[in-house]
């Protein structure tokens, strides 16, 4: 094991103690919640899979992940996540590991977890979601920009109350991934990662971003599908396909609970649809996001 220094941190209702610096979430650690441990390994044990997934596995006490050369991260009962650097490795955490891996955890913690960015709006959040490239980020600092606050981009985890009495998002990371022209109509700070984990994108903390405390779920922003709100069964089908990495969610084993919990969620939650991203600079990226603003208050 590694005897680096330790880092905390917190997010998704959790604290993390980590052998990395967690850069993508708030600092420091939160009173009276669970600790997540992110230890570096120099190997790791046999495991016998359950089910193969692509080119990991889920096990009968958590994942395997391995992200290309750079490192495999073993998730362990959704307390733990090993990380065994590759022959990639940068030095520091891949962004897959702010995605899939804490993805693996927070679902087998009984969470869901949603590809989608989600703001805070009033005392609550609205989820955003929509197919690759529908423009869910830009969107969501176009919100802010307007007066909103980031709660979670890419992957936002719910909390599903079994009596019926709906969800709460959980406060995620604490950055977002923008086109670089994009990320200058909001005001934040820039982070420097690695070219591989921001892909072209410019990664911002935004200056307003939620606190800590989970907030209730005002309702689901569909990019791309017509105007106005879904019968009940179309929004379990909208909401079960934006599970995060659906084919990992299907093979945990507590995927059947998931659904139940999709399906009492979609009895009573207001899910709408939006219009895609479109052309058009900052004034058209305003007048958009001040738009959708209106329409989650309306939920």
């Amino acid at each position: 094991m590694s005897h680096e220094p330790r880092h905390a941190a917190h997010a998704y209702g959790l604290n993390w103690t980590s052998a990395f610096p967690l850069e993508q979430f708030a600092v420091g650690p939160r009173d009276g919640a669970a600790t997540v441990d992110v230890r570096q390994v120099t190997a790791l044990p046999p495991r016998t899979p359950l089910v193969p997934v692509r080119a990991g596995a889920v096990y009968a006490d958590g994942t395997r992940f391995p992200w290309y050369r750079q490192a495999t991260f073993d998730m362990h009962d959704g307390e733990r996540i090993d990380v065994l650097p590759g022959a990639g490795w940068t030095g520091g955490l891949p962004h897959a590991f702010y995605g899939t891996v804490v993805a693996h955890l927070l679902a087998w913690r009984g969470l869901i977890p949603m590809h989608g960015c989600a703001v805070a709006v009033d005392g609550r959040a609205a989820l955003i979601v929509g197919d690759a490239g529908a423009g869910k980020s830009s969107l969501t600092a176009g919100l802010i920009a307007a007066g909103a606050a980031l709660v979670s981009d890419d992957l936002s985890a719910l909390a599903v109350d079994p009596a019926g009495g709906g969800a709460t998002v959980l406060p995620g990371r604490t950055t977002i991934r923008l086109d670089p022209m994009v990320a200058d109509w909001i005001d934040g700070t820039r982070l420097a990662l690695p070219a591989r984990d921001t892909r072209g994108k410019a990664v911002v903390r935004p200056a307003a971003r939620s606190g800590p405390e989970a907030l209730p779920l005002a309702g689901v922003i569909v990019l791309g599908l017509g105007p106005g709100t879904t019968a009940p069964l179309t929004r379990v089908a909208l909401l079960t396909s934006h599970l995060f990495r659906p084919a990992w969610m299907a093979a945990l084993p507590n995927s059947a609970a998931r659904t139940r919990a999709l399906l009492a969620l979609a009895a009573d939650l207001p899910v709408s649809g939006f219009p895609a991203v479109a052309g058009g600079g900052a004034a058209a990226h305003a007048d958009r996001a001040h738009a959708a603003l209106a329409l989650i208050r309306a939920l």
